[in-house]
């Protein structure tokens, strides 16, 4: 399964990756300098023996002499080359060789204006429209859900609807990023929107107003016989410290069971599934993430602590948009045998990407590490199968799902009375 996923709210859009504390939405977000200088820049800061230096020093002078050369041959081509081409032309086609070089998926490079739009979305000082979109096993972008109380919302946009078109321009096989920078604008201003509905057979265009909103990270509320509901919609900065301070509120000695949803729930911050995760377990590691840095391997483990709500009985809902953060928690639960799975088979990202500014504004972005659950496995493109398998369809009038989630806590509780 290859797929990417985003959300567009609050003028944020969230990749469905993850990496350790600090890593905000799966992506290492830095400042480089120049593309080819920093291959080459003494290091400074450091303290070293003659031996050390000589090998730096050998090293930065194969570098630089690899780096001229394709310097060099950017230089002869756009001087001479029959095929005409600019310097910037080369300099993108040369980047986006080396990416293409890595065998992966993920990878991409983002032109000076669109990797400012990227940007501006992360800092959360633009707006947004209120919808989480992914991009389906057709390359075609859908939308998974329309937030409450968003324009987009207001307007009609609906789950399952495919954009097709972004104020007049075709986006079909555009990537789900560049997309996203086309949608994404200042507050107050309209987006045109075009989706194919395949409910109805037909296209639809909406004026969807751009504006800034906030959306909890969760919604939570008390069902028949003194079930919690949990709606987890996404992995954000002390996020789960929020959710125990509300659980304080709900959970007594009445509680029969927790329903913990993670349907649509694209990811986030590792930090707070790894805190949501300490919330309902005792010990055990929680995940594992491996990949390589600063050309070393590296290696980070995430143990859980002596969570609140360890003994009552607990079932986790998920389906093919519970990706990445979602997954961890929901695979971490279930391999330290704390909660019962229920739903269709997850999403299938457990890879981490950086993000990278380059010298010039423009950006790229590649994997650098995986994730693995308490079992030792990595979802990545395989994805997670629920204990019990319940499909949902877009037809269905009733939440087949939640309640199977219902009838599974209820059996659960009553086996703890006898």
């Amino acid at each position: 399964m290859t797929k990417k996923v985003i959300i567009i709210f609050a003028s944020v859009f969230m990749a469905a990756v993850l990496f350790a504390g600090g890593f905000v939405l799966g992506f290492n977000v830095t400042g480089v300098g120049d593309f080819f200088s920093r291959f080459t820049s003494d290091v400074k800061g450091t303290t070293q023996n003659d031996g050390q230096a000589q090998v730096q020093t050998d090293s930065s002078a194969s570098l630089e002499a690899e780096t001229k050369s394709i310097s060099d041959t950017i230089g002869f081509i756009a001087a001479n080359a029959i095929t005409v081409k600019t310097r910037q032309e080369l300099v993108t086609a040369a980047i986006e060789g080396m990416l293409s070089s890595l065998d992966d998926k993920h990878s991409q490079y983002f032109p000076k204006d669109e990797y400012s739009k990227i940007m501006d979305s992360y800092s959360g000082t633009t707006s947004g429209i209120g919808i989480v979109v992914t991009v389906n096993d057709k390359k075609q972008i859908i939308i998974v859900n329309t937030i409450e109380n968003t324009s987009a919302f207001e307007k009609g946009l609906k789950t399952g609807d495919i954009i097709t078109g972004v104020n007049g321009t075709n986006v079909e096989g555009v990537a789900l990023e560049k997309v996203v920078a086309l949608i994404k604008g200042q507050e107050g201003t309209t987006v045109k929107i075009t989706v194919f509905r395949t409910s109805e057979n037909k296209n639809i265009v909406f004026d969807v107003e751009r504006r800034k909103f906030y959306v909890p990270n969760f919604y939570a509320s008390i069902l028949e016989e003194n079930i919690v509901y949990i709606q987890y919609t996404d992995f954000q900065d002390q996020g789960a410290q929020k959710l125990e301070e509300k659980l304080k509120t709900m959970v007594d000695s009445k509680t029969t069971g927790i329903i913990l949803d993670l349907r649509n729930n694209l990811g986030g911050i590792l930090d707070d599934a790894v805190g949501l995760c300490d919330l309902f377990l005792d010990s055990g590691t929680v995940v594992t993430v491996k990949g390589r840095n600063n050309y070393k391997d590296s290696f980070e483990e995430f143990k859980a602590k002596k969570g609140g709500y360890t003994n009552i009985p607990m079932v986790v809902l998920i389906n093919g948009y519970s990706a990445s953060a979602s997954e961890l928690t929901a695979g971490a639960l279930k391999d330290l045998g704390r909660a019962t799975l229920i739903g269709e088979k997850s999403y299938g990202k457990g890879t981490v990407q950086i993000l990278e500014m380059l010298s010039d504004g423009s950006g790229l972005k590649f994997t650098t590490a995986k994730y693995y659950l308490p079992s030792g496995v990595t979802i990545d493109g395989t994805g997670i199968q629920p204990d019990i398998t319940v499909v949902l369809k877009p037809e269905d009038t009733v939440d087949l799902q939640l309640n199977k989630a219902l009838e599974e806590i209820k059996k659960m509780a009553g086996a703890i009375k006898k």
